[in-house]
């Protein structure tokens, strides 16, 4: 899971918010995976 990634995107738009700035993009899609392993069957 891209929880980094999650957490910056996340921290810069409540940022913009908070400043009263426009947030061009209302959809962020983050790239993901599942990786298989023994739990995942």
């Amino acid at each position: 899971q891209p929880l980094y990634d999650i957490g910056a995107v996340s921290m810069r738009l409540l940022t913009k918010l908070m400043n009263k700035e426009e947030i061009e993009e209302k959809t962020v899609v983050l790239p993901y995976g599942i990786d298989q392993k023994g739990s995942t069957k």
